[in-house]
């Protein structure tokens, strides 16, 4: 029997390119997804396959190079246990807590951030499906870390005031290494 030509294989995920600081996507406002495309599950796929590769336990669209309301978390670094989330938006948020945070974007650089302890989230799932749902500790910091990068934010603009020194320190070198690269 000949191949079907009409049906498109289903592609193995492959890790995608991390975009590092201080590319300018990083501070843009991403677009919401009208529309779920075969693309957008493929690229969730991608983006699950680039967090696990590199010890994340989240990616936001920014950081892959797009402009797209999509996330993919996995706080827990189980397998089986990754969530895709498109067009999230915190609704409510309870507590605060002091946290490390890192970002595959900005490696090597790890400071303290206060985020809310408790948030409500509301978002679209890859069926389609609307969610709202709470989430608390680490698994709302990731959440917020990642809805912020959708924002243009990153979460060197949240650290804590005796870290900025040596943060600065690290981006400085890390703006020279690109300038060097250019």
């Amino acid at each position: 029997m000949p191949p079907n030509y009409w049906i498109r294989p289903f592609r193995k995920a492959v890790a995608v390119k991390i975009v590092h600081y201080p590319e300018p996507i990083l501070l843009q406002k991403c677009q919401p997804i009208e529309k779920i495309t075969e693309e957008i599950k493929q690229l969730a796929q991608d983006m699950i396959k680039t967090m696990h590769e590199g010890n994340g336990v989240g990616l936001a669209g920014p950081q892959v190079g797009l402009t797209k309301q999509i996330i993919v978390i996995n706080p827990t670094c189980e397998q089986g246990k990754d969530e895709v989330l498109l067009n999230p938006v915190i609704l409510k948020r309870k507590g605060r807590e002091l946290g490390e945070e890192g970002c595959l974007s900005l490696p090597g650089i790890y400071a303290s951030v206060m985020r809310a302890q408790w948030i409500r989230v509301s978002a679209m799932l890859l069926t389609g499906e609307k969610t709202v749902f709470t989430a608390e500790d680490f698994r709302a910091r990731v959440l917020q870390h990642e809805i912020d990068h959708l924002n243009g934010i990153l979460f060197i603009s949240k650290i804590q005031p005796a870290e900025e020194v040596m943060v600065k320190h690290k981006l400085h070198s890390m703006q020279n290494k690109v300038l060097a690269n250019a």
